[in-house]
């Protein structure tokens, strides 16, 4: 079916009613929503083939959707309703924001502020902290630099994520030096904004207004499920941890797994983050949470710059999620 069929089909649907028919359905299970940075240009060559950078103007399209249809929650509110089980309230939504990018002051708060939305911004402190970063970005820099192929960069990327990710930095130096580019200073002035990491300041004036709440997404942005060794994985956690208490004040409650796929958290690893203190885990593998499962090992749904208005709806609604298991 061609992309035109396909964009046919989803508005029809969206005419025909079955976005209210099955948001109605779905109503009483709490949604959760994964972003990562935003942009208001469009983004050359590999740094946003993956459309991790959401269109502004896309999210704030997303964000007047919500506000009609559904009731956004802060997280820690709606992780002591399940802990507690509670029950949440109808067409309830959470918003997350991955790893701790500029952009998400620069670009999305203003929106939050906006439309009173809280959001939960999850921080890789090694990211934040010392602007050394994320390892997969130095993936998409290196080779975008090179003039590489989205598949050559994929392909790479795909085959680091499987190695033992204490091996990791061994193998993105031998990359960088083959390629002949580096990513080293995120906020270097030289580097395009995208890739730029939040300041502290930025993170305690948005903590401050009430909107924002902060939690951890390990130190080096480490697979947890693909360390060879649980003190690796205490390390990432508790570091993470302790960094973020220490430079806003308060406790950090919240932890998200990175790249957070099957394989990418363990029993094991939530025994770890249980004991470091964290009262709630999420994950990125797709679906709901209902008003019975535990705050533990939460599923969200990615929202990508690939995702229009309509498919978001759809997504939303549980209309392409069901399509999509369908046809899997």
């Amino acid at each position: 079916m061609s992309k035109f069929a396909k964009r046919l089909v989803l508005r029809t649907a969206c005419a025909a009613g079955l976005g209210m028919l099955m948001r109605a359905w779905n109503r009483r299970r709490l949604t959760i929503l994964m972003f990562h940075g935003f942009t208001d240009t469009a983004l050359p060559g590999l740094v946003n083939c993956e459309h991790k950078h959401l269109s502004t103007e896309r999210f704030e399209s997303f964000l007047q959707f919500l506000k009609k249809h559904y009731q956004v929650l802060e997280m820690t509110d709606a992780t002591g309703r399940l802990a507690r089980g509670e029950a949440l309230p109808a067409g309830a939504v959470v918003l997350t924001f991955d790893d701790g990018f500029l952009s998400n002051f620069t670009h999305a708060y203003p929106l939050l502020l906006r439309y009173k939305m809280p959001a939960t911004i999850f921080l890789a402190t090694e990211f934040v902290d010392e602007k050394k970063p994320i390892w997969v970005d130095r993936i998409v820099y290196a080779h975008d630099c090179a003039g590489k192929s989205k598949r050559e960069m994929t392909d790479v990327k795909n085959r680091l994520k499987q190695l033992h990710q204490e091996d990791i930095e061994e193998h993105l130096q031998a990359l960088e030096n083959s390629l002949g580019f580096a990513l080293k200073n995120t906020n270097d002035e030289a580097i395009a904004k995208v890739y730029h990491a939040l300041d502290w300041e930025q993170i305690r004036e948005m903590q401050a207004s009430g909107l924002v709440t902060i939690g951890a997404h390990t130190h080096a942005h480490k697979i947890l499920g693909h360390c060879r060794s649980l003190e690796t994985v205490r390390a990432e956690m508790a570091r993470s941890k302790v960094i973020i208490e220490r430079e806003t004040g308060r406790e950090c409650g919240l932890f998200c797994y990175p790249n957070g796929g099957h394989g990418d958290f363990s029993a094991a690893t939530e025994a770890v983050a249980k004991e470091v203190g964290f009262r709630s885990t999420l994950t990125a593998v797709g679906g709901w949470q209902s008003c019975e499962c535990s705050p533990f090992l939460l599923k969200r749904f990615g929202i990508t710059n690939d995702i229009d208005l309509t498919k978001f709806s759809l997504t939303m609604c549980g209309f392409l999620p069901w399509l999509y298991q369908k046809k899997a």
